[in-house]
C-alpha cells in the first residue's frame, strides 16, 4: 500500500470497480470513528478513512472553527485544498484508481461540502451526515446527475432546520442527484441511518460503477 506523506489514514487493498468511500471524521475524533457505520451500511466496500490535521481536544478535525464555533474560513479553504491534494496523491500512486465517495459526518462533512462545492470532478459522489453549507451564497459548478445523500436530524442542537435545506438547494441548483433525509434524531446517527446509507449505495452509485469509463 502505498504511503502519502504527511497523512495518516487506513484503506482496504481491493481490486474492487465501486469507487471507494473517503471517510472523514467528526471533531475530535479520528480515522476509527465511521468504520463501525461502513460495515454495517457497507460491508465489503473499498474505503479510505482519513485523519483530520488539526489537533482538536482528545481527537482531531479536518479545519479550524473561531471561538464562537463560526467556521473558520481561512482554515477551512487551506484545508479543503489539503483534502484536494491528498485525493490527487492517492489516485497517482495507485492507492485508488477513480474519484472516491466521500462519507463525512459533521465537521467531516462540512469540509467534504466544502470540496465538492469548490471542485466537483474531485469526487464521484458525497454522503454528507450532519452538514452545513461551508458558504450558503456560493454559486457553485454545475456538477450534472452527481449522487449526493444528506442525512439531518430533526433535533439537532448544532444545526438550524435551515443547514440542510440551504444545502440541499445548493447542490440540487448545481445539477446534482440529490437525496435529503431527516431522521428523528440529535446530532448522533439514528438506527435507521445505515439501512438509508445501504440502500442509496446501492441504488444511486453502484450502477455507476458498471458504467464510468477508465481513467
Amino acid at each position: 500500500m502505498p504511503h502519502l506523506e504527511g497523512f495518516h489514514y487506513r484503506a482496504t487493498s481491493s481490486t474492487d470497480t465501486r469507487p471507494p468511500l473517503l471517510l472523514l471524521h467528526g471533531s475530535n475524533r479520528d480515522e476509527t470513528e465511521l468504520l463501525p457505520l461502513v460495515e454495517t451500511a457497507a460491508p465489503g466496500w473499498p474505503y479510505i478513512s482519513l485523519r483530520g490535521p488539526i489537533p482538536w481536544e482528545s481527537g482531531y478535525a479536518f479545519f479550524r472553527r473561531n471561538p464562537d464555533r463560526t467556521l473558520d474560513k481561512a482554515d477551512l479553504a487551506l484545508q479543503t485544498e489539503r483534502l484536494r491534494t491528498f485525493i490527487q496523491a492517492a489516485i497517482e500512486t495507485g492507492l485508488i484508481t477513480c474519484p472516491p465517495i466521500l462519507f463525512g459526518f459533521s465537521n467531516g462533512a462540512i469540509i467534504a461540502a466544502s470540496l465538492l462545492i469548490r471542485d466537483p470532478d474531485t469526487a464521484a459522489g458525497a454522503i454528507l451526515i450532519r452538514p452545513l453549507s461551508p458558504d450558503p451564497d456560493a454559486i457553485i459548478p454545475t456538477m450534472p446527475a452527481k449522487p449526493v445523500l444528506i442525512l439531518s436530524g430533526d433535533r439537532d442542537d448544532r444545526r438550524s432546520p435551515e443547514d440542510a435545506v440551504t444545502i440541499t438547494r445548493q447542490f440540487k441548483t448545481a445539477g446534482a442527484d440529490v437525496t435529503s433525509h431527516s431522521s428523528p434524531t440529535d446530532h448522533h446517527l439514528h438506527d435507521d441511518e445505515p439501512a438509508i446509507i445501504a440502500q442509496w449505495l446501492a441504488s444511486r452509485v453502484f450502477p455507476l460503477a458498471h458504467t464510468r469509463p477508465p481513467l
